[in-house]
């Protein structure tokens, strides 16, 4: 059975504020799990109903065959990172990594024997009788997971960990939490707003929004079938640009262009002849030749590709990824068009509810 099982998780609070909507998944021993969304979309009070930390409302949750719903934090066996370290300033880096181990009264040859292969594990060992303070951001935060890896527990909670670091350290820490995880075949919840942290950690992703799930699966079927427009313009930078428009005699027909549909999407789009769709092309699906006229409004030169920023029809805003150096001038009007194997298509969103994805054969959405 899998490792943990969230079934029909929920959060109200007691201003009836619904923060979470029907969560469910099923997280397999030692696999990889991040949650993803804006600010506010219910991630961090999921992992926080994980951990013990907010009471869940509605919903069980199971980990290793345990019904852990109304159990302390203590007795679930799990471990948190969290994103400002909490590290004690007056402790070394050593006491602070055993300070668990110590609360549980565990043998001192125990609790050194667990820190010691933690801080080699983390290359902390030349650091152990240092405070938190003379240590940089990246070091702490291994800190902080090491504090965790002693505990030696079933599951892994990280909430934002790396928000507080520069750009490049991010990097270097999110390659080191992926070494991390193989080494230790550890089981992880790992939260974040960075789509980017999403797509290069995860075995699968959960997508989330205004409190629901909107898409899981692995990071490959997110960015290349989305479930609907929200996951569509979320994953994926640049995001992807939309066109609404309506299939007409075999063509996609906006305000600003008209584009022919080869007979795959003729055959997708057959049952929407006459109705209002949404195109989406991500920025790396556009093409240097087509009918489409781009007016050149920027360039952004970034080495290995530019980033093309244009607009269609004098108001549509888009962005275009070529795989080469262009040097093209603001007003510079060029032609465009789009990969047909990369084009997407979505039904109109219906208020908060993003549009679906249109789908061959009713192909699943993903959010099952």
């Amino acid at each position: 059975m899998p490792e943990v099982n969230i079934q029909h998780l929920e959060k109200v609070y007691d201003n009836k504020v619904k923060a979470v909507h029907d969560f469910n998944l099923d997280i397999a021993d030692g696999e990889f799990i991040v949650l993803v969304g804006p600010s506010g979309c219910g991630k961090s009070t999921t992992l926080r109903m994980v951990a013990g930390l907010e009471d869940i409302t509605s919903g069980d949750l199971i980990i290793d065959g345990k019904n852990c719903t109304r159990l302390p934090p203590k007795d679930r066996d799990i471990a948190m990172v969290f994103q400002n370290y909490a590290l004690y300033g007056h402790m070394t880096i050593y006491e602070n990594m055993a300070f668990s181990l110590t609360l549980r009264k565990e043998k001192k040859d125990v609790i050194h024997r667990k820190v010691m292969a933690a801080a080699e594990i983390l290359d902390l060992k030349s650091q152990l009788n240092k405070k938190p303070k003379q240590l940089s951001g990246g070091q702490r935060q291994r800190v902080a997971m090491g504090r965790a890896i002693v505990r030696n527990p079933k599951v892994f909670l990280f909430d934002e960990p790396l928000s507080n670091l520069d750009a490049k350290l991010r990097g270097s820490m999110r390659r080191e939490l992926i070494l991390l995880h193989k080494k230790l075949n550890a089981t992880i919840m790992y939260v974040t707003h960075d789509q980017t942290e999403a797509l290069t950690l995860a075995d699968r992703i959960v997508c989330m929004s205004m409190g629901h799930v909107q898409q899981i699966g692995k990071p490959i079927e997110l960015y290349e079938k989305p479930a609907n427009t929200f996951v569509a313009t979320f994953i994926g930078l640049p995001p992807m640009n939309m066109f609404e428009g309506v299939i007409e005699k075999g063509k996609f027909k906006s305000s600003l262009f008209e584009y022919p549909l080869n007979d795959a999407q003729k055959d997708l789009l057959k049952g929407y002849e006459g109705q209002s769709v949404i195109l989406g092309v991500r920025p790396e699906n556009i093409t240097r030749d087509g009918n489409v006229k781009l007016h050149i409004t920027n360039n952004e030169n970034l080495g290995m590709n530019t980033l093309v920023h244009g607009k269609i029809g004098g108001v549509k805003i888009i962005v275009c990824k070529f795989a080469e150096w262009c040097n093209y001038k603001v007003g510079e009007e060029i032609n465009i068009g789009f990969d047909p194997e990369m084009m997407h298509f979505f039904e109109l969103p219906e208020g908060d509810i993003p549009g679906k994805a249109i789908r061959q054969g009713g192909e699943n959405d993903g959010t099952d």
